[in-house]
């Protein structure tokens, strides 16, 4: 039997393909400017509650979805007993300076270029599970996370 195919598939990857941008996108926006305004105005002549300010703003709606999507997906990785090694992989294969095709990235983080479509292949599914896309044959988000705590 074949494995199905997505329609989403392309959409998650670019998701994950993005995520470096978001994640300094939310950084920026909950960060103060602590430059002192020199316009001669009393009050400098910006915002009165920057603190407020800050704490409203927001990334658009679908960014925001997509970035909490990859988010949770990485910390549910990382609880996995192989969760470095294959957040390696990710990292290799989408948020390199120069991202490099599986086959290389596979060989970066030492494992066989098979571990590396299956490593591949479960994360984006599990993105598409968090993003709130129905996925067949995923593994339930905290599955590894029980796992980890019955071995010990």
């Amino acid at each position: 039997m074949s494995k199905p195919r997505y329609r989403w598939w392309g959409f998650v990857r670019r998701m994950i393909r993005d995520y470096p941008g978001l994640k300094e996108a939310v950084d920026d926006l909950h960060s103060q400017n602590v430059t002192a305004s020199m316009t001669g105005m009393p009050r400098g002549g910006g915002a009165g509650r920057t603190v407020e300010t800050i704490a409203l703003r927001q990334l658009p709606e679908d960014d925001q979805k997509a970035y909490d999507a990859v988010t949770r997906a990485v910390e549910i990785t990382r609880l996995r007993p192989d969760g470095e090694e294959r957040i390696a992989l990710i990292r290799y294969t989408y948020w390199c300076r120069t991202e490099h095709p599986l086959k290389h990235a596979a060989l970066y983080a030492h494992v066989s270029e098979r571990t590396a479509k299956r490593w591949h292949g479960d994360f984006v599914r599990l993105v598409g599970k968090c993003y709130g896309f129905d996925v067949v044959g995923t593994p339930e988000p905290n599955k590894s996370a029980r796992v980890v705590e019955s071995e010990s």
